[in-house]
């Protein structure tokens, strides 16, 4: 398995992270199901709200996963380097990158191919170009940002390493303003009509990414000093941000509005903090969870995978813009899971696949 918070494997399971985990893959799943066909009626209906509800409820999955890569491979303690980290990590990115971005490819030809009876040479020079330019499947982006992610390891390792903890605090708040609430308030008058250099002062998603690796290293070592219900709170004021706003938005523009639903997003990025610091408070005691370890354990193939699946059963009218979203999403999203968690069990016997691709 390939992704940072497993990269470094330790004798004891960090319990804490494997929770949070296993909320991220629910969440991804939560996400992609509702997205799928559930915003196609009514802005504002009852099915409508239903599907952005689901949406919204662990919007936070992937800065989720990256607050867990921070929490493991950020302590100084850790042995990685800068030769591990261009000679062992980011290869094995790479390579499950493209082999899933291949495999996905390879899907839409075969299922064009069924569609029309024949398999056009430009379409299979267009899907070689699409793969060579980074022109991915939507949800392999997040393999995208590790590659910043595991680049900036050894510059972020030495930071944590040295910050105290005003010095921490400092840093975080300024990627919290210049990389969430700007980028989020720009969209808004009077922001929206700034120009110039201050324009570019907002830290975009992808680089936004490396702070959340460091907010999950601060978050292991301090969130221990607040009881779980602080940080239940912070999830809860973060949903109410990302759905209400999002809501409210839609129904006035018409249409899904995507502003509060960014992952860098003030509310997301409440929630995140919200589940993993209460990860870290309420589990951090615990030696083993054997359910949590296990499926934190499937859910990088799980998040490769899932959209096969998906992309099988909307084609069977299997969706959430079929059946009401209400129950279709969390019921869709159970199949899906159940679906790659049984692709898990039998690569992870296979013992290459199981090293670099899952």
């Amino acid at each position: 398995m390939v992704l940072p918070s497993d990269a470094v494997g330790t004798l004891r399971r960090n319990i804490p992270v494997d929770a949070a985990k296993t909320v991220a893959i629910f969440g991804t799943l939560l996400i992609h199901t509702s997205a799928s066909g559930g915003f196609a009626g009514e802005v504002g209906g009852f099915g409508w709200t239903s599907a952005l509800f689901w949406n919204s409820l662990i919007r936070c999955a992937v800065p989720l996963f990256l607050l867990c890569s921070g929490a493991l491979l950020l302590p100084p303690e850790k042995p990685v380097t800068i030769r591990s980290v261009w000679r062992k990590y980011i290869p094995r990115i790479v390579i499950a990158l493209f082999f899933w971005a291949a495999a996905y490819s390879g899907w839409s030809l075969l299922l064009a191919k069924h569609r029309a009876g024949i398999l056009e040479a430009a379409a299979v020079r267009q899907a070689l170009v699409d793969l060579l330019l980074f022109r991915h499947k939507s949800h392999l982006y997040y393999l995208h940002m590790t590659l910043l992610v595991y680049a900036a390891l050894p510059l972020t390792r030495l930071f944590v390493e040295k910050a105290d903890r005003r010095l921490m605090a400092y840093a975080l708040g300024v990627w919290f303003v210049l990389g969430s609430v700007l980028p989020t308030a720009r969209q808004f008058p009077p922001l929206s009509l700034i120009g110039g250099i201050p324009a570019q002062y907002a830290i975009n998603l992808t680089w936004g990414a490396v702070g959340y690796g460091v907010l999950g290293y601060a978050l292991r070592q301090e969130a221990g000093r607040y009881r779980p219900r602080t940080f239940a709170l912070l999830y809860l004021a973060g949903f109410l941000l990302t759905f209400g706003a999002t809501w409210v938005l839609s129904v006035k523009k018409g249409d899904l509005a995507l502003t509060f639903l960014q992952g860098t997003a003030p509310g997301v990025c409440l929630q995140a903090i919200g589940i993993y610091g209460f990860c870290v408070s309420a589990f951090s005691h615990k030696d083993r969870w054997p359910v949590v370890e296990t499926i934190s354990k499937a859910s990088f193939c799980v998040y490769l995978v899932h959209l096969f699946f998906l992309d099988f059963l909307t084609s069977r009218g299997l969706s959430a813009g079929v059946y009401p979203s209400v129950w279709a999403v969390p019921a869709l999203t159970a199949v899906l899971f159940c679906a790659g968690f049984l692709v898990w069990l039998v690569l992870r016997k296979i013992p290459v696949v199981n090293r670099y691709l899952i």
